[in-house]
């Protein structure tokens, strides 16, 4: 269908499918039990899940009431399994021998070090759900118990006997307290004050076994070190003779901060750099004076003639006799004795000032010489010491390992000299770390079995099955019990459900019952359904006139079809309509033994021999009812029923006729109906409630061709008080009193 939108066929319950061809809408034609929407193909051919199996089915959001329902209809078996497992758990709380359980708590601890702290980072207790577990499974060892067995004498017990361990082991349970470093120790017995004992016993001797262990363990380390110990001081005693004889054969000196040789290379290396420093000063400040000296400058800008205390005072009493000399000039002019003796006086504090500066220049000469010498001095020490130092060294390398190895023994020795010490004085002196929190107590009540807890399991657990039962009895329920399930799963509407008739019995003599039940009672439950079904066989075909023929069958015997036949022939000749029922069931023929016409000229008669229909077809006087009988006996009723002589009679009594019923056979055991039904305008397909299989009916459908001319299913023998426990709301008459109802 290039082009075209698959058309869905959607109704209550979401089911879709796809026609191969392609679909028009014709029309929405509601029905009295909710609706449903249905579209016809342009050949007239309707969609089921019947017609087309790839149909699925979205199941809609559980409702409330429906599990109310469920509740209603199953409760009996839900409320009897429930009531047995109940009776079981009860009567087992009093059976059942008792058994107590005597508890005692332990409170794991770090061992208290009472000589010197300690950081237990690195212990036990670092790793504490490990530490926990181990100690554990040491409450749970053989060793363990099997001294709390020799201790408590349980072999000498006559309940217990020689599998006092085995019994010791699955009577013991060991937990952790909540997240706590506390353990539990329960042990349960027949008697509670054996159940306590055992804990006490239990809980004591696991403390003793520490406390043991512990100093075991302390006593053996003391031992051992005490014994590595000797042997490190033998060996610390080898090695440092070693070094001290080595220093003696070659004539090594010792310093505390080395060899005497090193100490002397390191000095004069000191001395020699700061020599150095110093000669290249003293040079930079006389090659300094050099320059002054040849360029003609001021040989007095010198740092050390600023610095200079002499010619600074020299220069301060030269200034006061040049202030002199030139006041006395002024005042008594050049050739004046006094300015002559001022004259002097300057050139002599010039003249010593120039000696000074020689002297200063002088020293510094002398103190680069003295520099240099000093450099030179130094420099052959430290090439005399350093060629010592060389021949030291080739020595010294062995020296320092056997210092080395000697510090390393001497270290080990005094570590585990100390260690071996404070074990030993530890070991007199132990802690633990475990103790008994709280002691077993005598249990006063059983804690198996624990009778509120059995009946409370077992009415839970009875509820539980019970439900389980009851949704596994309704998975298993093979028939059809509400319309919606019929409706949901078969896409196929629910004209009318038929009430049971409590009086009326199943053989084939008690067909009369439904048609004088219809004339006496025209207003009964009963006969109100039967019309609701005439009415809505009338208002589902897609022609615009009323079916002329119409086809009556089920999927299995025993159905009530025959009754439906002769129940809507009956109500419709009391509308005043002209009706004719064809017995073409040719196998039983109930409808002609009910009128009484078996022995009759009938249908087979007319197929087979030039009979006409009007010699053929019989009025029942008291119910105005037409019958053409089945008529003699045929071995081969399908090829009859499929003759064109059936279609040319068919088609004859369509005019006569305003309503024409045939009862066929099942189509379950026969092929009659499914011949038939290629004739008839509509299709009613008789299902009997809760009996018939769903997978009969389906099956049933398919053999009629799918569902494009099945007008509707009508459910019979519906035990109407009990069909709203199956959905209340989709069955309206079924919630109407009796009362309702005039007869």
């Amino acid at each position: 269908m290039a082009g075209r939108e698959p058309l869905h066929l959607v109704r209550r319950g979401r089911l879709t499918g796809h026609c191969p061809n392609y679909f028009e809408v014709k029309h929405i034609q509601p029905t009295l039990e909710g609706g449903i929407c249905a579209a016809v193909c342009k050949d007239s051919e309707m969609v089921s899940p019947t017609d087309n199996p790839t149909m699925t089915r979205e199941l809609l959001p559980l409702d409330v009431r429906e599990i109310l329902d469920f509740f209603l209809r199953r409760w009996k078996l839900v409320c009897s399994i429930a009531a047995m497992t109940f009776g079981s758990f009860v009567v087992a709380a009093y059976v059942l021998p008792p058994s107590y359980t005597g508890a005692a708590q332990v409170l794991l601890d770090a061992p208290i070090d009472y000589m010197t702290p300690q950081d237990y980072s690195n212990s036990d207790f670092a790793d504490n759900s490990t530490f926990i577990e181990s100690q554990i499974a040491v409450l749970r060892s053989t060793s363990l118990l099997q001294k709390v067995v020799d201790s408590e004498k349980l072999t000498e017990d006559p309940k217990i006997g020689l599998g006092a361990l085995e019994w010791l082991k699955g009577a013991l349970g060991v937990s952790r307290v909540g997240m706590a470093d506390v353990i539990e120790i329960s042990v349960t017995a027949y008697d509670p004050e054996k159940a306590a004992s055992l804990a006490n016993a239990i809980s004591q001797t696991y403390l003793d076994d520490r406390v043991r262990s512990r100093y075991e363990g302390a006593r053996k380390a003391s031992t051992w070190l005490s014994e590595r110990a000797a042997s490190l001081r033998e060996e610390l005693s080898r090695s440092e003779q070693a070094v001290q004889k080595f220093r003696i054969d070659h004539n090594l000196l010792a310093t505390p901060a080395g060899s005497l040789t090193d100490q002397q290379l390191s000095e004069l290396n000191i001395a020699l750099i700061n020599s150095r420093a110093e000669l290249s000063e003293k040079r930079a400040q006389f090659s300094q004076v050099d320059k002054l000296l040849a360029s003609g400058g001021d040989i007095q800008s010198i740092p050390d003639v600023l610095q200079s205390v002499v010619i600074s005072a020299l220069r301060a009493q030269l200034s006061g006799v040049t202030r002199r000399e030139a006041d006395l000039k002024l005042k008594y002019g050049e050739r004046h004795p006094d300015v002559m003796t001022a004259q002097a006086e300057r050139r002599d504090i010039e003249g010593q000032i120039a000696a000074e500066v020689q002297r200063l220049i002088g020293n510094l000469k002398n103190e680069v010489d003295a520099a240099e010498a000093r450099e030179a001095s130094l420099k052959r020490a430290l090439d005399s010491v350093s060629n010592r130092s060389e021949i030291e060294g080739q020595v010294g390398v062995q020296l320092r390992d056997l210092e080395r190895i000697a510090a390393a023994n001497k270290e080990l020795f005094e570590t585990f000299l100390s260690r071996a010490k404070l074990t030993e004085e530890k070991s007199t002196l132990l802690n633990s770390g475990v103790r008994v929190i709280t002691d077993a107590g005598v249990p006063g009540s059983p804690s198996f079995p624990n009778r509120p807890l059995f009946a409370a399991l077992g009415l839970v657990l009875g509820l539980f099955v019970g439900g389980a039962g009851a949704v596994l009895r309704e998975l298993f329920a093979s028939g059809f019990m509400a319309k919606k399930q019929i409706e949901d799963e078969l896409a196929v509407p629910v004209l009318a459900s038929m009430p049971r008739m409590s009086g009326w019995s199943r053989d084939a003599q008690s067909l009369a019952q439904p048609v004088a039940y219809l004339e006496r009672r025209p207003l009964s439950r009963y006969s109100e359904a039967v019309r609701r079904l005439r009415l809505g066989i009338d208002g589902t075909p897609e022609q615009a006139r009323l079916p002329r023929v119409m086809l009556v069958t089920s999927a299995m015997p025993g159905e009530g079809k025959t009754t439906l036949v002769l129940s809507l022939a009956c109500s419709a000749a009391a509308d005043g309509e002209r009706v004719l029922v064809i017995d073409a069931d040719l196998r039983l023929s109930a409808a002609s033994a009910f009128f009484g016409m078996a022995d009759r000229v009938g249908l087979v008669d007319l197929l087979t021999l030039p009979v006409k229909a009007a010699n053929a077809i019989h009025l029942d006087e008291r119910s105005g009812i037409s019958l053409l009988p089945a008529g003699a006996r045929t071995r081969n009723p399908p090829a009859l029923l499929a003759s064109v002589r059936m279609r040319s009679v068919l088609d004859e009594l369509r005019g006569k006729f305003d309503t024409v019923i045939i009862d066929a056979p099942p189509v379950g055991p026969a092929a009659d109906a499914s011949i038939l039904a290629r004739y008839v305008d509509k299709v009613l397909f008789v299902v009997r409630w809760r009996e018939t299989s769903r997978e009969a009916v389906a099956e049933g459908i398919r053999h009629l061709g799918g569902r494009s001319k099945i007008a509707g299913i009508a459910l019979t023998m519906v035990d109407e008080p009990k069909l709203p426990k199956y959905g209340r709301y989709t069955s309206l008459e079924s919630s109407v009193l009796d009362s309702y109802y005039l007869n």
